[in-house]
Order: structure tokens, then C-alpha cells, then sequence
């Protein structure tokens, strides 16, 4: 799989997590934890652990101006707690979603920077 590919499945998983967490709140329902949080978090580490790694071999072979390794070891680490809480409602809702635009900004510079 492509950097640009993994790129926009890690937003696409962070994006649904938002949803996730929203929808979550607003009804207050609890998730199963085996059947749907733990599966949902695992994917979400294996795209954002696939995807760190792709995005660090690409900044060694094209050094970017403006997007450097630690924003992708960062952007990767939010995107794993996003995964994570995005079915614990009782998370801050201003911190789960200042985590989830940070890692968004992130992989939305690096894909721009891919494409050019």
C-alpha cells in the first residue's frame, strides 16, 4: 500500500472515530468492548504503526520543509489514543478532538507535500 493510501485510511479511521465519539456522546450508549472497542483500536494502531513507519522512511528519502519526524511520531501517537478512547465517553471532549485535528493537519500537510 502507497504512502498517499495509508494516508488517507489513517484519516478516514480518525474521521469515524470523531463520528464515533460524537454519537457516543449524544446517545450514551456503551460499546461492547470485545465485539466493537477493541477491534476498532486495533485497526486503528495497525494503520497508525504501518503508516509512521511509511511516512518516517519518506521524510529520510525527501526531507520536507514543513513537516518533520517528530510531527509523524505525534500525529501516529494521536491517532492511537483517538482509536482508543474514541468509545469512552467520559473522555474531555476538547482534548479528544484537539488529538484527532492535530493528527488530521498532520497526515492533510504530508499527503500535500506527497502530491506535489
Amino acid at each position: 500500500m502507497s504512502l498517499s493510501d495509508q494516508t488517507a485510511k489513517l484519516r478516514n479511521l480518525i474521521k469515524q472515530a470523531k463520528a464515533i465519539f460524537e454519537a457516543g456522546r449524544e446517545s450514551g450508549e456503551r460499546a461492547d468492548f470485545f465485539k466493537t472497542v477493541k477491534p476498532f483500536a486495533d485497526e486503528v494502531d495497525a494503520a497508525a504503526d504501518a503508516w509512521e513507519q511509511a511516512a518516517l522512511l519518506y521524510l529520510k528519502e525527501h526531507p520536507q520543509k514543513y513537516v518533520h519526524a517528530a510531527q509523524i511520531e505525534q500525529a501516529a501517537d494521536n491517532a492511537r489514543r483517538v482509536g482508543a478512547h474514541a468509545h469512552f465517553f467520559e473522555t474531555g471532549r476538547a482534548k479528544f478532538i484537539q488529538s484527532a485535528d492535530s493528527a488530521l493537519y498532520v497526515l492533510e500537510s504530508l499527503e500535500n507535500n506527497i502530491k506535489r
